[in-house]
């Protein structure tokens, strides 16, 4: 029996939308297939572009702070010390941000007293209680005994707190092992860690670097009272000078962070640590390179606002 003509027409009509759908589907599916491998290949692109650039600024830093005397640079007028302060850097077309850090001006995080700690934590926004709390915590973790110290915590805190693991009771090997120790929260930890190292061995911070943390801590200041003395001690930039001025640039220990400027994209980000070895091959050794995506550096240097409203774990 035939189909009636205009019954065949109709089927055929849903056959023909059925096959020009799925056609229109797999086109739609292999354009965003390409794009987003297109993407990728980008992005690789870029990772490795900003990754060159990062070791050629690694290469060029560590060389010029291997200078035997800093002097002031005669094109920018400023000499480059190793406090934080942004230095712009041109190559190959284009364009990074620099800030180089004397590792030994902050406090070592294995070898810093409990009073410094909480001091330190006072000077970046804690209460009194609340930094003697997470002070001893601090101290607790890295301590070799079970015995918490006077609002401190050991493994039978952690486990009330429901954590799987406890104290380490072993020295740090990184700064963020910090995100473990009971009591510490993001906010907290942001202001803390770049002002204590694991690499920079020294019970006592180098000074003559230290930020308006470091430096109100160490002589008794308040924030404001520091960045001022900070103001004075970098006099040693002084811009149109015209004879020959002698700068101490603290060492052998730097650490390096390079930022790509947004414009580009990502505004891709790397930390490193590196020492100078003069008179060896290479000349200087890169201790760690840690990728950062948009890591925050002025905190370092100076914020005030930042040190207002910490939270604290009684707050969260």
């Amino acid at each position: 029996m035939m189909l009636p003509i205009r019954r065949q027409r109709g089927i055929a009509l849903m056959l023909v939308m059925w096959v020009l759908t799925l056609l229109t589907v797999m086109a739609v599916s292999l354009t965003v297939s390409r794009r987003t491998e297109i993407a990728l290949t980008d992005n690789h692109v870029e990772s490795a572009r900003f990754r060159a650039l990062a070791e050629a600024a690694i290469a060029y830093t560590a060389l010029h702070y291997m200078t035997p005397e800093a002097q002031l640079d005669a094109e920018q007028d400023t000499a480059w010390l190793p406090n934080g302060q942004p230095r712009t850097w041109s190559f190959a077309g284009s364009e990074l941000s620099l800030r180089v850090f004397n590792e030994s001006s902050r406090y070592s995080l294995n070898q810093i007293q409990p009073d410094t700690l909480r001091a330190l934590l006072e000077v970046l926004g804690l209460v009194p209680e609340d930094a003697d709390a997470l002070a001893a915590a601090i101290i607790d973790w890295r301590d070799e005994d079970d015995l918490a110290l006077l609002n401190g915590a050991e493994d039978s805190d952690y486990e009330q707190a429901g954590r799987a693991l406890g104290a380490k009771d072993a020295p740090y090997e990184a700064v963020e092992e910090l995100r473990q120790v009971l009591g510490m929260t993001p906010e907290i930890y942001r202001l803390l860690a770049p002002e204590v190292s694991v690499e920079s061995g020294s019970a006592q911070p180098d000074e003559r670097f230290a930020s308006p943390a470091v430096l109100a801590t160490l002589k008794g200041l308040t924030l404001e009272d520091a960045r001022e003395e900070i103001i004075a001690r970098d006099q040693a930039e002084v811009p149109g000078a015209t004879t020959t001025t002698v700068v101490n640039r603290g060492g052998p220990l730097y650490r390096l962070q390079i930022t790509e400027p947004r414009s580009r994209g990502a505004g891709r980000s790397m930390e490193v640590l590196f020492q100078l070895a003069p008179g060896q091959q290479p000349p200087y050794q890169v201790l760690w390179r840690r990728d950062r995506a948009g890591f925050d550096t002025s905190l370092h240097i100076s914020d005030p606002d930042s040190l207002d409203n910490v939270s604290t774990p009684a707050d969260t």
